[in-house]
């Protein structure tokens, strides 16, 4: 009986994970962090952690936080650098916007122009993900994002988050983020 229960859970597996809306390019894995997203502090001196996701009326959003884990002050402005990834750690053909009201119809908490933003050490600041699980071309299959490679701003060492249920793009596999901006320790 053991023995035939564990060969029926062994075909029990998450779905398969589609590519998106566009082949992407092809696209090397993903570089390992620096250290685990969450814990430590990698060498650049800041860390980059993932907030719990919110969904309300098919409008889907993420916060995303930058902590000064260092002994100095950080300097930055703009938005994150992003790159959607799958189960396997490669790219998906996902295009990345700037400003959450470029997905969300209008302006969330946070969502202003990009500032300077200085932070001191234990200070963090944050960023909004916002996307929407629609249907628009059902030819396509679904876009699920397990993994975000995410650097302060473009050209940054990144580091590799999970959030905690993947991203449900839908067919349109379009995200938008926002700048970064203050926000209040805790």
């Amino acid at each position: 009986m053991p023995l035939a229960l564990g060969v029926l859970l062994a075909g029990c597996g998450p779905p398969p994970v589609s590519a998106g809306t566009q082949p992407p390019a092809p696209v090397s894995p993903a570089p390992a962090p620096s250290a685990p997203a969450g814990r430590g502090c990698p060498e650049e001196g800041v860390r980059v952690e993932v907030g719990q996701g919110d969904a309300a009326s098919g409008l889907r959003v993420l916060g995303l936080s930058l902590v000064n884990c260092g002994s100095r002050a950080y300097r930055v402005k703009g938005y994150p650098g992003l790159r959607a990834l799958g189960a396997d750690r490669n790219a998906l053909g996902v295009r990345v916007l700037h400003g959450a009201a470029t997905i969300a119809g209008s302006g969330l908490p946070g969502d202003g122009p990009p500032g300077p933003v200085v932070l001191e050490p234990r200070e963090r600041a944050g960023a909004t993900l916002a996307w929407r699980n629609t249907y628009d071309d059902l030819r396509e299959p679904p876009v699920t994002v397990r993994f975000l490679e995410v650097a302060p701003v473009a050209g940054r060492p990144v580091q590799v988050v999970e959030p905690e249920h993947g991203l449900d793009l839908g067919s349109t596999g379009r995200i938008a983020v926002s700048a970064w901006s203050p926000r209040p320790a805790g």
